[in-house]
């Protein structure tokens, strides 16, 4: 079963600020939107550890 992805209040603003940008055709905005979610997106991936590679099973 997948994990639940738990969003930043920082990142569902944007994605607010993205969403009525969008309805009200205000590109500008959409835009700035835009680059504030793969901002978020980027410094949280970041910050990920690497996955540890798997034991090996004994047999």
């Amino acid at each position: 079963m997948g994990r639940r992805k738990v969003l930043s209040p920082d990142h569902i603003r944007a994605l607010i600020k993205e969403a009525i940008s969008i309805i009200e055709g205000d590109r500008a905005i959409q835009a700035e939107a835009a680059a504030e979610i793969a901002a978020i997106e980027a410094a949280h991936t970041s910050l990920k550890p690497e996955p540890r590679p798997k034991r090996a099973t004994r047999t």
